[in-house]
């Protein structure tokens, strides 16, 4: 396989070019050792095209789009994807987020807030929910009270739930 990407890619080395540039510089070989056998053969599987990147939960890639520490690059990929601009509110915590007894492993967990005003909570997961209805009711009902206090905050006292019911429930709507 890595001979076939070599001929579209030659800029794609063999595992003994790699080795020997890691062996090369003493700041690279101390990185590399530490990393356990598994770690090891996963990055130089990366680097000679034998596999490619798992995107939503591969080691580089949730460093290079991290919300807490890069998050303009999220938001422009979140952008892209959704053809709207998208801002990011709140990064929720995902240490160890094993949820639903073992059923799940959350990756990404975040509230965003779209160009007109709405705002959505965005989740990335590797195993799926076994009850995603009850989770989207959960989520909607946590995004329509965030809302709430958002609009309710911004108008103070001329705040009045009729005058407010269609943006809040447009609101729900879109985030559902």
């Amino acid at each position: 396989m890595a001979n076939k990407l070599k001929q579209h890619f030659p800029m794609i080395r063999d595992r003994e070019e790699i080795i020997a540039e890691i062996h090369s510089k003493q700041e690279l070989l101390t990185i590399f050792n530490d990393w356990n056998d598994e770690g090891q053969k996963q990055f130089l599987d990366f680097c000679t095209g034998v596999r490619g990147v798992k995107l939503l939960y591969d080691q580089f890639f949730k460093e290079i789009i991290n919300p807490d520490s890069t998050p303009e690059r999220l938001e422009e990929l979140l952008s892209l994807l959704l053809q709207e601009k998208v801002t990011i509110l709140k990064v929720l915590p995902t240490d160890s987020a094993r949820i639903a007894a073992e059923s799940s492993l959350l990756i990404l967990d975040i509230v965003v807030q779209l160009e007109d005003g709405s705002i959505a909570n965005v989740e990335a997961q590797k195993i799926g929910y076994a009850f995603p209805g009850q989770r989207s009711a959960c989520y909607s009902a946590d995004l329509l009270m965030r809302q709430y206090k958002r609009v309710k905050g911004e108008k103070g006292k001329k705040f009045s739930c009729q005058s407010e019911a269609g943006i809040i429930a447009g609101i729900y709507i879109y985030s559902t």
